[in-house]
This record gives structure tokens, C-alpha cells and sequence, in this order.
């Protein structure tokens, strides 16, 4: 083979290895899918959360929120966009740049802790994961433990500042009743997560 050829067909392998790459960068993994949802589930699924959270209920009284992944991932392809408008057109910036977020949450296992795992699909995809402790059900805190692109390369966690690096509970979510709704912890289940809460009344704290 002549070395003008050679030289061609270098250059074709290298073109074809950085488009394979860029590919492997850009391509999602087959749960995120934000377009599969239904038509107005996004807009159920934060109607059900307003109403659990606005609930009448006694002092203290504990009680349960159950989230599976599904709704979930509805709101935040329907309705993230707009909650964000309605609440602070600051944090917009992060989810053009990024793409419209997913979750996937993996339970507790016999060897293996619980995670919530968020990807973006923007110029590429990109994917983190937060995880509990080991034999922690339910969990009070979960730390960043993984921050890829491509679901390949590492990108230090310092580099979304926006973002937590951990999760610590209880979380407190004010009303506008002057109740406060405390989340004590986190279950993960197959399908989803379930929230441990408890309602304080207006001049409790």
C-alpha cells in the first residue's frame, strides 16, 4: 500500500474512532425516555404530592409519601420547566445547559446500597449518583458518590456547584398555612422512593 493511502486511511480510523466516541458521549442508556410520558401525568403526579403535603393531620402525626420513579420522571419532563419559571428563573440556566432530568432508583440489595441515580441528556449525557449507607433502611443521608459523562468519563462533583454533594435528612418543606412538613427519611423500593414524614402545626417549632 502506497503511503498517501496509509496516510488516508489514518486519518479515516482516527475520524471514525472520535465520531464513535462522541456518539458513546451523546447516547442515553434506554431508561431515559422524558417523551414517553402521558399527557398531562406530570400534572397529576404534582397535584397528588400538593395534596398529600396540605393534608390536615394531627401534631407530629407521622405518615408516608410514596414516590414511584414513573411519576416522577413525568413532572420533571412536564413540569419542572414551569415550577422553575413560577419559582426562580435563575435555576433555568443549569437545566438548558444540561437537558430535561430522569431519575432511576436502584433498592437496597442483599450486597449493594440503595442509589438515585439523575442523567441529563444535553450535548451529552450525563449522569450522577447519590447513595445511602449499607444496611441503612431508612436512609437519613445520601452522598454523591459518582459524576459521569457518557456514562464514561469522571467529572469531579465540585464542578456542579448547583447541585448537593449530600443529602441529609430531616429536609423541612414550609406551607403556606405556616405548617411545616418535615421528611425524617428516605425508603427506597423497587418502584420508587417513600418519603417518612410528619406534619407540625403552625407555632409548633
Amino acid at each position: 500500500m502506497s503511503q498517501p493511502r496509509r496516510r488516508w486511511w489514518l486519518w479515516c480510523s482516527i475520524v471514525l474512532a472520535l465520531f464513535s466516541g462522541w456518539l458513546l458521549l451523546r447516547t442515553p442508556p434506554g431508561w431515559y425516555q422524558p417523551g414517553r410520558h402521558a399527557t398531562g401525568a406530570g400534572e397529576g403526579f404534582e397535584q397528588f404530592v400538593v395534596d398529600q403535603l396540605t393534608t390536615l393531620r394531627d401534631q407530629n402525626q407521622r405518615w408516608e409519601l410514596t414516590l414511584d420513579v414513573s411519576s416522577c420522571n413525568a413532572f420533571l419532563a412536564q413540569r419542572l420547566r414551569p415550577w422553575l419559571q413560577r419559582e426562580s428563573e435563575d435555576d433555568l440556566g443549569m437545566l438548558n445547559a444540561l437537558g430535561t432530568p430522569q431519575i432511576r432508583v436502584h433498592a437496597q440489595g442483599d450486597a449493594s446500597p440503595p442509589v438515585l441515580t439523575l442523567g441529563f441528556s444535553g450535548w451529552s449525557w450525563l449522569e450522577m449518583k447519590w447513595q445511602g449507607p449499607q444496611g441503612s433502611d431508612p436512609c437519613t443521608e445520601l452522598e454523591l458518590v459518582q459524576s459521569r459523562v457518557g456514562g464514561l468519563l469522571p467529572v469531579p462533583a465540585s464542578s456542579w456547584s448547583e447541585l448537593p454533594s449530600k443529602i441529609t435528612f430531616p429536609q423541612r418543606i414550609p406551607l403556606q398555612d405556616d405548617r411545616t412538613v418535615v421528611v425524617d427519611a428516605v425508603r427506597f423500593e423497587e418502584t420508587g422512593l417513600v418519603l417518612m414524614c410528619r406534619t407540625r402545626l403552625a407555632g409548633s417549632e
